[in-house]
């Protein structure tokens, strides 16, 4: 197996990762985005002060997937929760790479002192759920046709962690 690193993203991997999660919006069933993402937008949101937070996963200079934290609201009273992302790469699932990058966003809600995680996945995403459940995620609440995507009313689970 390749040698993967964990490292936090800088502003020359905002085009790999726009790359991927570009893929994600084209295709489906992993965002309600329809907006492809540009290199310069991802630049500014890996510039975001915490508790927005950017790691990416990188083996023989490729980048292969990548995490994000972000706030769950700007309220000052959801302060020590964030909201959680991790894109991979197509040709990168089932490897490992999302269990890394799982591993950096705990480690980096411990250090910052982050109470909560919370993931909002399309439930139709049954290997998502299922991921963030062998990660400790629990499953809190199903929101009923909240979106639309491809002319079908689409359920979101939300699942949560808390950090101890």
């Amino acid at each position: 197996m390749i040698e993967t690193q964990i490292r936090k993203a800088v502003s020359d991997d905002a085009s790999a990762i726009a790359a991927i999660y570009n893929l994600h919006i084209e295709i489906g069933g992993s965002t309600f985005d329809t907006q492809l993402w540009t290199t310069v937008d991802v630049g500014k949101l890996i510039e975001k002060p915490m508790p927005n937070a950017w790691f990416v996963a990188e083996a023989e200079h490729q980048i292969l997937g990548w995490a994000a934290t972000r706030p769950h609201s700007q309220r000052h009273g959801y302060r020590y929760t964030c909201e959680t992302a991790i894109y991979l790469h197509p040709n990168s699932t089932g490897c490992g790479v999302g269990d890394l990058l799982q591993q950096q966003i705990e480690k980096q809600c411990r250090q910052t002192g982050l109470h909560h995680a919370v993931a909002k996945i399309i439930s139709d995403n049954h290997r998502s759920i299922s991921f963030h459940q062998r990660h400790g995620y629990e499953i809190v609440g199903v929101q009923k046709e909240i979106g639309r995507m491809q002319n079908k009313w689409c359920d979101v689970t939300i699942m949560q962690r808390i950090f101890h």
